[in-house]
């Protein structure tokens, strides 16, 4: 009986077929339960607190600027240089106690961008100076007593000029600068004729418009409007008048 038994069982375990594990390719996906998705915490990058850590971008950045070669003003065939023919009224201190004696005042300017040479591009048509020649005399007195006076006003000026328009060919500019001023006086007693000259220190300061409108691609026309103080030791001179001339 046993033995019967046993060669049952032996004979099922023959036959039966083999169990085999299943291939992980073909194991269904597991997705996670979705209160569990919503709860779980993002992850965020982590910043690194190394100090030196953007050291090596930032020495390439700044090595890339200096190679740079700055194009400003490469496209603009003008140097920057005008001179203009000054008219205007010169309103002389009065030594008798009037609010100003009028003359006529005559003079030369030279003006020079030096900002072109900063290769800055906001700079380049706001910085200028001026080397200014004017002259301005009166003369009073009688046919017997006569007496008469000459001054001459040189300066050096530089300027900022708050310029606008599309072309920038227009603006308003303040300027301070310095120089010295010459003068000559005389005194005519019938045909005796007295004379004093001497020079003084100049302070020169004001407002006024500018303009610069392009007259070809090299040339433009230069002009100003302008009132500027004249201060030759303790006396005060003022200009009120324009010029005009040629920019290249």
């Amino acid at each position: 009986m046993h033995a019967r038994l046993l060669a049952l069982i032996l004979g099922a375990l023959v036959f039966a077929p083999p169990a085999l594990a299943q291939d992980e390719d073909d194991a269904p996906l597991a997705y996670p339960d979705d209160d569990e998705t919503e709860d779980a915490p993002r992850k965020l990058p982590r910043r690194s607190n190394d100090p030196t850590a953007d050291y090596g971008r930032m020495a390439d950045e700044r090595e890339a600027e200096e190679d740079f070669e700055r194009m400003a003003g490469d496209d603009d065939p003008n140097k920057g240089f005008a001179g203009e023919l000054i008219l205007g009224s010169m309103l002389l201190e009065s030594s008798r106690g009037r609010f100003a004696d009028p003359a006529f005042g005559l003079g030369l300017r030279f003006t020079w961008e030096y900002g072109r040479i900063l290769n800055n591009e906001p700079l380049r048509d706001t910085l200028w100076a001026d080397v200014r020649w004017m002259m301005a005399g009166a003369s009073d007195g009688t046919t017997l007593i006569n007496g008469s006076s000459r001054n001459h006003y040189f300066s050096i000026a530089p300027a900022y000029e708050f310029v606008f328009g599309a072309e920038k060919y227009y603006g308003v500019f303040g300027q301070v600068g310095g120089g010295f001023a010459f003068q000559t006086t005389s005194l005519t007693i019938g045909e005796e004729q007295t004379a004093v000259k001497g020079i003084k220190p100049l302070l020169q300061y004001g407002v006024g418009f500018r303009g610069r409108p392009r007259l070809s691609e090299k040339m433009a026309l230069s002009f100003r409007v302008e009132l500027m103080r004249f201060r030759r030791g303790y006396m005060d001179d003022t200009f009120v008048g324009g010029s005009i001339g040629t920019a290249f």
